[in-house]
């Protein structure tokens, strides 16, 4: 069976939750403790199907262009 690449584009709202060791590094914005993540408001706007491309040795088509580019 075929292998199928899916690329689905959209925008997304999104609420980011860090926490720090103290006030310095919350400044600099490095080194958090934990962080967790909430999307909000994700919306689709295009969803791409494609047909990932196999050789018969089993090399997909990039990696036989690259070959053939080498050689």
């Amino acid at each position: 069976m075929n292998k199928i690449i899916k690329t689905s584009e959209g925008n997304t709202d999104f609420v980011l939750k860090e926490e720090y060791q103290d006030e310095d590094k919350a400044i600099e914005g490095k080194e958090p403790i934990a962080s967790d993540i909430e999307l909000q408001n994700l919306k689709i706007e295009n969803i791409k199907y494609k047909l990932k491309e196999v050789l018969s040795d089993g090399k997909a088509r990039s990696e036989a262009a690259k070959t053939r580019e080498e050689t």
